[in-house]
């Protein structure tokens, strides 16, 4: 029985990596797809399943997006690229002008907002929190998006979190983010997310 159980163990630890994995070997998107690697190779060279060869070798990448797009086409299975909640740090923003608008553009997918005032708080959550998405007020207290850039380029465990810059509205209007600009960078952010 203890086989069965490390087995069943390294089943779910695989699993939960490949809902966060971005790139996939045919290995992995035959697995994926419960085909054999032989036929994700011949849809890949065939052109019906796009991706790149690794630089100076035979390798086949496929990138999640498209294995994404080649599964719904084939109406197969996608439980297990289900992926978590989409997570986003909102800075400088209050909750009223923020979250309706980031609801709205995540469509059906859970997400989890969380909230900070200024950059010491920022730094914290970002560490515990691990967002996909910061929206950032530049003018908060003590914000420097230049510096927080960095901070993420530097943390391996950040490497898929994006930064929006947005400026809310001056005046008590409900969702309004102040320009159209600001929503639009949103929905893109948020789209991108979801289709990741």
């Amino acid at each position: 029985m203890e086989p069965f159980e490390r087995q069943h163990m390294t089943d779910t630890q695989d699993r939960a990596e490949l809902k966060n994995k971005q790139v996939f070997t045919t290995g992995e998107a035959a697995k994926i797809c419960k085909v054999s690697q032989q036929t994700i190779i011949r849809c890949f060279d065939s052109g019906r399943l796009h991706g790149f060869k690794v630089p100076g070798s035979r390798f086949r990448r496929i990138p999640r997006s498209e294995l994404i797009r080649f599964m719904q086409q084939n109406d197969m299975d996608m439980t297990q690229l289900e992926s978590g909640p989409i997570r986003v740090l909102v800075v400088g923003v209050s909750a009223h002008q923020s979250d309706p608008v980031i609801k709205e553009f995540a469509q059906d997918r859970k997400v989890e907002i969380t909230h900070a005032d200024d950059a010491w708080s920022a730094g914290y959550i970002t560490h515990a929190f691990k967002p996909n998405l910061i929206l950032l007020n530049p003018t908060s207290s003590g914000v420097d998006k230049g510096s927080i850039q960095q901070t993420i380029n530097d943390n391996p465990e950040l490497s898929n979190t994006n930064i929006v810059t947005v400026v809310p509205s001056q005046h008590n209007s409900g969702t309004s983010f102040g320009n159209t600009n600001n929503t639009d960078a949103i929905k893109q952010a948020v789209q991108q997310l979801m289709s990741a």
